[in-house]
């Protein structure tokens, strides 16, 4: 029985790889909404009772004269109190401080209060804890590819006379920001039609968890590389072959561990009514279903083409 040939189509699982990634990376920079952990936010209560939606419309025109652009405000009266919170995409933290006076500046001006004294609680949220997270995340995803290559370059050293580990390693690198930026830019695809989901911390954790899992994969596909060079006495090798048997004898173990990981996935997404559970299994779910398909369709077919073999060997499928 004639098997389908991936080596041979490297060329094309590259180009279909590249035209999802930025036709998804379009889509998501479209319909991204941020949490207001990232963007920054002001909430405040007054000891007055007032009309909410008088309250709303004024500071709302009174923010837009003040340059405050795309603030979204919200306000709940109670029997004693009214709650007042704010969102807006603010650039610092000076911002959000310029923000937090001017707002209590607004309520003293409209006699919505006295004094200060009737601000029974002010909470303020900062861009910068944004920005540190970002920088973890980061650098997270740094420090995790710099040790995947290191291990990449030591563990396949004994193969070094048939292919470069470097030659692996720059295969990590590629398909790593691959695999992550799709399974960021996927999340976007959901929020176009969920325009309640936000880019939150739940979502950075989702993807930073299973980067640790992501190197299973490549580790299966590059192992039997390995294996199946080190048995190959030969100097001669036929790498698209090698290469090919490779896929071939580890696929059914990547898909049948990624259908069984998918199942408890779709459980928690489906039968858990949690917004937090949902978030995490989507993005770790569309995180195994992207590195299933790179494990064979990205990772030998990229290492195939960077060692120039492509053009050079005949193809006998």
């Amino acid at each position: 029985m004639k098997r389908f040939g991936i080596i041979k189509r490297a060329y094309l699982w590259i180009i279909l790889a590249l035209c999802v990634a930025v036709w998804w990376g379009i889509v998501f920079l479209m319909t991204a909404n941020y949490s207001e952990e990232f963007t920054g936010w002001v909430s405040i209560s007054i000891n007055t009772k007032t009309n909410a939606e008088e309250i709303q419309n004024n500071l709302k025109n009174y923010l837009d004269e003040n340059d405050y652009w795309k603030t979204t405000v919200h306000v709940n009266t109670t029997d004693e109190e009214t709650q007042i919170k704010i969102n807006a995409d603010l650039k610092n933290d000076d911002v959000v401080a310029q923000l937090s006076t001017g707002v209590s500046s607004f309520l003293i001006d409209r006699w919505y209060v006295e004094t200060t004294e009737d601000i029974i609680w002010q909470t303020l949220t900062w861009p910068s804890v944004w920005d540190y997270m970002k920088t973890t995340a980061i650098q997270a995803l740094i420090i995790g590819i710099i040790l995947m290559i290191v291990y990449m370059l030591l563990a396949f050293k004994e193969i070094r006379k048939y292919i470069s580990p470097a030659v692996l390693s720059g295969v990590v690198l590629c398909v790593m920001l691959f695999d992550v930026l799709t399974t960021i830019w996927s999340y976007g695809v959901w929020m176009l039609f969920n325009d309640t989901l936000q880019v939150d911390t739940i979502f950075i954790i989702s993807v930073l968890t299973v980067v640790a899992y992501w190197i299973n994969d490549v580790i299966v596909i590059f192992d039997r590389i390995r294996e199946n060079m080190s048995k190959n006495k030969d100097k001669n090798v036929v790498y698209w072959k090698l290469f090919e048997d490779s896929i071939w004898q580890s696929i059914r173990r990547s898909i049948w561990t990624s259908i069984s990981t998918l199942i408890v996935l779709a459980a928690m997404f489906f039968l858990w009514n949690s917004a937090v559970l949902q978030q995490f299994s989507f993005t770790v779910g569309m995180w195994i279903v992207f590195a299933t398909l790179s494990s064979i369709f990205l990772w030998a077919p990229l290492a195939y083409l960077l060692i120039w073999k492509f053009n050079k060997e005949k193809w006998k499928f």
